[in-house]
């Protein structure tokens, strides 16, 4: 009986051990879900694109500075939007979003910034967008 307990313990932690969602999604971030979308919210004033994947730590570790962005009263007229690369792949195809974190800052329709990876802080990316605005 204790075999089958524990056979059916390690069983059950491997299982878990699959992918799993580690997003923070606290619903401040826009969640672009089709091209047209996409397309509509660079499409004027100063927007930034967070490119992600949720099971992604370097995602998550990055998300924080992102979203502490939409706390910024400074920066109310920007638009600021998520993008999951795994889900939306029309605007990561023609937009060559090559990996994840990825966040592309536009205004008016074109790409001003493209910064890859983690590790870019909430005041890095501020001072960005309010040097656009």
């Amino acid at each position: 009986m204790s075999r089958i307990l524990v056979t059916f313990l390690v069983l059950s932690s491997l299982m878990a051990c699959k992918k799993e969602d580690i997003s923070n999604d606290t619903g401040v971030l826009n969640t672009i879900t089709s091209l047209a979308s996409y397309e509509t919210e660079i499409k004027s004033g100063v927007s930034l694109m967070f490119f992600h994947a949720t099971w992604c730590p370097k995602c998550a570790a990055q998300r924080p500075a992102v979203e502490g962005l939409t706390k910024d009263s400074a920066l109310s007229k920007v638009k600021i939007g998520q993008v999951d690369f795994e889900k939306v792949q029309e605007i990561v195809t023609k937009y060559d979003v090559l990996g994840f974190p990825t966040i592309l800052i536009y205004k008016d329709n074109v790409l001003k910034h493209e910064i890859n990876g983690q590790g870019h802080s909430q005041e890095k990316l501020a001072n960005l967008l309010k040097a656009l605005l």
